[in-house]
């Protein structure tokens, strides 16, 4: 049975951009001249894409991979992008624009999924998911840096929702990321 998971990167404070929707903080180097290099395999991406089976990325997130012409990560995965707008530039042959509730958006992804995951991606998105009750697994990898401002992860989120650590990885270069899994 898929599961639905989060994938994300986050300030110590929480924020997943900083202002003006920057992210330059994400590829700067966070290490101390004796902190180890940070580890092959981008932080585990390349492993946690190869479970997923179908990718919801919301729209602010696919609009700034479109501004930062950067490289295409998710390979032949399907990757739907919701909105209501039309995409004015299409990455790649597996994107599609998609509208509806939370609900019908996951449901419709984890049946193009199958027996793979199902990848939430974009701030407003992974809201919607965890207050809908239909995350199943987060890793934040948590760059040490306060960025005092910006597009917080979190903000909004209206229910509870419990928690268990599962797994910890120091990266390098000052980067450590956690698992955790929906309780209850």
């Amino acid at each position: 049975m898929s599961r639905v998971r989060v994938y994300l990167a986050s300030s110590v404070d929480g924020y997943i951009a900083g202002p003006g929707h920057s992210i330059d903080w994400l590829n700067e180097d966070h290490g101390t001249p004796s902190s180890p290099p940070a580890a092959e395999g981008v932080l585990g991406f390349h492993d946690f894409m190869a479970q997923v089976g179908c990718m919801l990325m919301g729209r602010h997130t696919y609009d700034l991979l479109v501004r930062l012409d950067a490289d295409w990560h998710y390979g032949d995965t399907p990757v739907h992008v919701t909105t209501r707008r039309p995409l004015e530039r299409v990455l790649a042959d597996t994107v599609r624009p998609v509208a509806g509730d939370i609900e019908t958006l996951v449901a419709d992804a984890k049946e193009i999924a199958g027996s793979r995951d199902v990848y939430l991606d974009g701030g407003d998105l992974v809201r919607q998911g965890l207050d809908a009750g239909l995350v199943d697994e987060l890793t934040i990898t948590w760059i040490p840096v306060l960025l005092g401002a910006g597009v917080p992860l979190f903000q909004g989120l209206q229910n509870r929702f419990d928690l268990a650590f599962t797994a910890h990885h120091d990266h390098g270069n000052g980067l450590l990321q956690v698992t955790m899994q929906r309780r209850g």
